[in-house]
């Protein structure tokens, strides 16, 4: 019924301002951290991503990166757990792709299929790129930066 930004009615908000919107039949309590409040088509909810990821840095227990490996999802505002399901490809820092990695190391980049413990409202990095960016951190480091290359099919 009203949107409020700094306690003043406005008609229009821009991505990433933070803004109060009442409506009616919802309270704050239905709402919960990473909700996206979009026009259609709506946002799509997943819980499986192919991505490009750039590996920054590793835990100190696990130094190389690959498939059942386990990390916090942030995107926007909303934190899942999420495990890499599959590694398709990966390059080095000379710009070399290997097609049939199994790991990968610090400094190189990976396209991978990440599945998160619920779904998480995104989009891919092409359409809207404020929703298709994302990190994965663990042991209170970031590990990657990436983009979602891919959705997987809607569901009809």
């Amino acid at each position: 019924d009203a949107v409020c930004a700094n306690e003043e009615l406005v008609t229009t908000a821009g991505p990433g301002e933070n803004v109060l919107i009442k409506i009616n039949g919802c309270g704050v309590e239905d709402v919960l951290k990473g909700f996206v409040i979009c026009t259609n088509p709506p946002c799509r909810a997943v819980s499986k991503i192919i991505c490009q990821v750039g590996l920054m840095d590793m835990p100190d227990n696990c130094k190389i990166f690959t498939a059942g490996f386990q990390a916090m999802f942030h995107a926007h505002t909303c934190e899942e757990e999420c495990t890499v399901v599959k590694i398709f490809e990966t390059t080095n820092r000379k710009g070399q792709v290997n097609k049939t990695a199994r790991f990968a190391n610090i400094g190189m980049k990976v396209v991978c299929m990440i599945e998160v413990a619920r779904s998480v409202p995104v989009e891919t990095f092409d359409d809207k790129p404020f929703l298709g960016r994302f990190t994965l951190r663990t042991e209170g480091k970031t590990i990657a930066v990436g983009k979602i290359i891919k959705l997987p099919p809607k569901k009809e």
